[in-house]
């Protein structure tokens, strides 16, 4: 589930998709080669699917019904990886109000809060671009966030470990286990070095390596 134009591409449209004049993000085209993948605008029906694992990132905002089936299919035994960007920097020609408009920033805030976690925006000096380091791969961003524990946690916290910089927490939910991380324009294909567009990079590897850590 994702706000991002990364399924068809800014401004797709039905016609656009038919003809095969509008295509995916390198990065949502290279999870289609590796994975059996749907978009999906609702997880009505999750908990009897045979989804193995779910992907948000930067999702619309979410109906109260479908954060509840996430955090009960998560505890059930679920797995799952959440980017939840505080400050997206993402161009778009959408205009502040339209429902294309990548979301600027997350609302998973009811989701997080249950599981006594606190989204935080950058401050000035975190707000420009910045390359991250992880065990498997480097990106490249812009305005990337961080978390840390809730003030007031709720009797059904998840258990959470975080990254260097907070950027990233893996938690254990119930019997699942979630990755989030502060930050989505890592995705978008016009911050990677390759200016080609023919790699998806270190976007790629990241990913890769998050999923196969929830496969173990």
């Amino acid at each position: 589930m994702t706000s991002l134009p990364i399924v068809w591409g800014e401004g797709a449209s039905m016609t656009s998709i038919v003809s095969g004049e509008a295509s995916p993000a390198p990065i949502y085209a290279h999870w289609q080669q590796q994975h059996d993948m749907t978009a999906v605008d609702s997880f009505a029906g999750l908990e009897n699917s045979d989804t193995d694992l779910i992907l948000l990132a930067q999702p619309p905002a979410m109906d109260p019904a479908d954060i509840a089936a996430v955090d009960a299919w998560v505890r059930a035994g679920g797995k799952a990886i959440i980017l939840t960007d505080p400050m997206l920097v993402w161009h778009t020609e959408f205009p502040i109000g339209d429902r294309r408009r990548p979301l600027t920033s997350g609302l998973l805030s009811p989701l997080l809060g249950h599981w006594g976690l606190e989204l935080l925006a950058p401050d000035g000096d975190g707000a420009g671009g910045v390359e991250l380091e992880f065990p498997d791969a480097r990106i490249s961003t812009v305005g990337i966030g961080t978390f840390k524990a809730a003030a007031e946690r709720e009797d059904s916290h998840a258990d959470c470990a975080f990254s260097a910089g907070n950027v990233m927490a893996r938690c254990s939910v119930g019997k699942g286990a979630v990755i989030i991380v502060a930050d989505a324009d890592f995705l978008n294909d016009a911050l990677w070095s390759n200016e080609t567009g023919d790699d998806t990079g270190d976007a790629r590897d990241l990913t890769d390596s998050l999923i196969a850590d929830l496969q173990k």
